[in-house]
């Protein structure tokens, strides 16, 4: 009865304020808090799987600058590229949970870019863009790409996008709030 209470109080801290924390194999895992996407653990990685994730990130970004341009037929095209960089990964170069956080993100970034290829309406692609960005936010945070990472949000659209630049360049809306949004957060 002890160790059950003591583990929802564990369980709650981890939550509540992001602590460190054993994972079952005894290797220190980070936690961290996200309002917008919930815990989010970090994992050291291989210098190659940071560098296999940085071309998922790269696509990314190309992928933001066609709803940047609001250009429909390029946010077909970008998210098709996207998809083929994350399933170029080699999922076997991580282990344990670290391998079973890369499934479940990945997968959700896989089924938002699927959205986006099997829609023409740009504002149902945006939407499938919101998701694909939260889920990509959480695999930078948990495996990092090499490289700083600008964690930007719009308060209109209520969602977030990644960006290698610190000027906003809002997806969300294009030319018409092209500057709409704040930097939540720097990631290296």
């Amino acid at each position: 009865m002890k160790k059950q209470i003591s583990g929802i109080v564990l369980g709650m801290l981890f939550l509540m304020h992001g602590v460190v924390a054993q994972d079952h194999s005894g290797h220190d895992m980070k936690m961290s808090m996200d309002h917008e996407s919930g815990s989010v653990k970090q994992f050291d990685v291989s210098a190659e799987f940071q560098k296999q994730l940085n071309t998922v990130y790269q696509a990314n970004l190309a992928l933001s600058e066609a709803f940047v341009a609001s250009d429909v037929s390029a946010t077909k095209e970008k998210a098709e590229a996207m998809l083929e960089q994350l399933n170029k990964v080699d999922m076997s170069l991580v282990k344990g949970a670290a391998h079973m956080d890369w499934m479940k993100y990945s997968k959700a970034v896989s089924e938002g870019l699927n959205k986006i290829l099997a829609s023409s309406d740009l504002e149902a692609q945006r939407k499938s863009f919101s998701f694909v960005n939260e889920n990509m936010y959480k695999i930078i945070k948990s495996y990092g790409v090499g490289e700083t990472v600008y964690n930007q949000y719009c308060p209109m659209y209520k969602a977030n996008w990644l960006s290698s630049k610190k000027d906003i360049a809002n997806p969300y809306y294009g030319s018409k709030m092209l500057n709409c949004g704040t930097t939540k957060e720097v990631l290296n």
